[in-house]
């Protein structure tokens, strides 16, 4: 059996593949579920940055639920 390894730190990805990871693009057969990347790493910053050190299960709920669009 042959295993590979990637161990590259960055891997270049096509705009379709971005688009698919930023919420860009609806899902297979009619799917409306999105994921706005950006708007998740909004709030998990923005609570790192203003808040208290660390981040509780709440805040980072926040960020998940902020993020997701169905």
């Amino acid at each position: 059996m042959q295993v590979l390894e990637n161990n590259t730190l960055f891997t270049e990805v096509s705009a379709e593949q971005s688009s698919v990871v930023s919420g860009g693009k609806k899902g297979k057969k009619g799917n409306d579920f999105h994921f706005n990347l950006d708007a998740y790493l909004f709030v998990i910053g923005a609570g790192m940055v203003y808040g208290v050190p660390g981040l509780s299960a709440d805040e980072t709920y926040y960020a998940w639920e902020s993020a997701i669009s169905l």
